[in-house]
């Protein structure tokens, strides 16, 4: 453990970030793999509100991915892979 006061101060700001990195990256996560499973319902049953429920994940998934890579949980560059990777997903499937 450390003895100096800022040494103390950075151990105490190092665990309020790992929290915070956590928590980003966990919450992206689950929400890719709500993504996932609703991108499977909208194959098996291709109707508009199945399609809606997914633009809305979209956003969500976005907004979530824009807030950590402006935190700097992710680097930009993985931020725009991983919304690439989510939109061509959709593109693949297709409309209704």
């Amino acid at each position: 453990m450390a003895n100096i006061k800022s040494a103390k101060k950075r151990v105490r700001i190092g665990e309020r970030n790992r929290k915070m990195n956590r928590f980003y990256k966990s919450s992206i996560k689950t929400l890719v793999k709500k993504y996932r499973t609703n991108i499977k319902t909208f194959e098996s049953n291709r109707t508009s509100e199945t399609y809606e429920v997914l633009q809305t994940l979209i956003s969500k998934i976005y907004s979530r991915i824009d807030k950590a890579a402006k935190k700097k949980v992710f680097h930009l560059r993985k931020a725009a892979r991983q919304k690439s990777r989510i939109s061509n997903v959709l593109k693949r499937v297709g409309k209704p």
